[in-house]
């Protein structure tokens, strides 16, 4: 079962605004969903997100 993100939840997740959220979703680095009017993100395309913006020190 996959389990999905509101915008409001990965922005708690990551401790920024939801407004920064919704910009990486309007510019398509985060893959979302729709649903009513609000967004929705599957955890495994977080995670993607998330691993292709890591870097080591």
């Amino acid at each position: 079962m996959e389990y999905y993100f509101t915008t409001k939840e990965i922005s708690l997740l990551l401790k920024t605004p939801i407004q920064f959220i919704r910009k990486m979703i309007r510019e398509k680095r985060i893959i979302a969903y729709k649903v009513g009017r609000q967004y929705i993100v599957k955890e495994q395309d977080l995670n993607n997100y998330l691993d292709s913006v890591k870097y080591e020190r």
